[in-house]
């Protein structure tokens, strides 16, 4: 009797249970009529999201369908009626919600990971990736369980739209070697695979693996040899955005605020580096719109007050800031504050 009765009791807490469902209704049209498909490859491990709080009450977060295969398929076929010729492959690799608890509540944490290829004869080559390492405080938000649905689905609608846009990264892998994906690409890129690094000048991440130097570039150096800068060889025109340069068979990453050498360990490329040299206040010493969040995009130069900069590397803390080399952002530590 006593069995049956708690039986009953979890059938109705699993009855009782909330669902806070993810609705996949952004827009992802392919303008250019591209693709003709999206297939979503689901390598979760736990193919369960998780369960998070909107107050004292427990919403399980779950897609509209069990199905994500066919629910992605459809997704995709509603927003794009005409389609062309290249299958485009979207990798979950994780995606778990949870409560964390606090001092007097709890608050949410998603955590997401996801990668897109496309294939061609059979390889696929890589495009984009993303991750997502968040915590939701209960009075930032008028229900947690919706804004982590919503950043959920729009995440995802975000790397679909990139995808269509972005110049894949030519260096093919065949099915089988998705799991280890990373592994797989980076052995073929000349950066890893050369004796040695190729002195000059990088405009970008994509030139610097492939050691395709800008030619009409070189680093500008003072009288005692040290680094100030690139200029262009006729000597003219000092160029201030750029990714990295190598000098000596030594490589240097460009920051808001210096240049700053790569090593490199077991665990791949980094720098060390302070998180206001990489993310610099916009004060009169430093220029507004510097680098956000690590992209590899083209850095503003900054003007450093040279008294101001001694005082900062005296005071500042230095981290081990990763360099993805799949697509040249920054991974920053767990401690990292970029807002000091």
């Amino acid at each position: 009797m006593k069995k049956i009765i708690l039986f009953l009791m979890f059938s109705c807490f699993l009855t009782a249970q909330k669902i806070q469902y993810i609705e996949l209704k952004n827009n992802i049209k392919d303008k250019n009529h591209i693709a003709k498909s999206f297939t979503l490859l689901d390598k979760r491990k736990d193919k369960t999201i998780g369960i998070v709080s909107h107050r004292k009450d427990p919403y399980e977060v779950k897609f509209e369908k069990d199905d994500l295969e066919k629910l992605f398929t459809e997704w995709f076929a509603e927003n794009n009626k005409e389609t062309g010729k290249t299958d485009y492959y979207p990798i979950i690799e994780e995606l778990a919600v949870k409560d964390i608890p606090t001092e007097r509540s709890q608050m949410g944490h998603l955590q997401m990971k996801m990668v897109t290829f496309l294939k061609r004869n059979d390889k696929y080559y890589f495009l984009k990736k993303f991750s997502v390492s968040k915590d939701y405080m209960q009075r930032d938000h008028a229900y947690i369980t919706r804004a982590i649905a919503a950043r959920i689905s729009a995440e995802l609608s975000n790397i679909i739209n990139d995808s269509y846009d972005v110049k894949a990264l030519n260096y093919p892998i065949a099915e089988n070697e998705l799991e280890d994906y990373e592994k797989n690409i980076t052995e073929n890129m000349p950066i890893y695979k050369a004796d040695s690094l190729t002195n000059g000048v990088y405009m970008d991440f994509r030139s610097f693996v492939d050691q395709k130097k800008d030619m009409e570039l070189i680093v500008r150096k003072n009288n005692e040899g040290k680094i100030k800068g690139v200029k262009r060889i006729d000597g003219y025109d000092n160029f201030k955005d750029y990714f990295a340069v190598i000098d000596n068979g030594i490589a240097y990453k460009k920051t808001p605020t210096s240049l700053i050498e790569i090593e490199e360990d077991e665990e791949g490329y980094f720098i060390t580096a302070a998180a206001e040299e990489l993310f610099p206040e916009q004060t009169n010493y430093y220029a507004a719109g510097a680098a956000g969040g690590g992209l590899i995009t083209a850095l503003a130069v900054s003007v450093i007050d040279l008294a101001i900069s001694r005082i900062r590397k005296q005071n500042a803390k230095y981290y081990r800031v990763g360099i993805d080399m799949l697509t040249g952002e920054y991974i920053l530590p767990a401690n990292f504050d970029k807002n000091k």
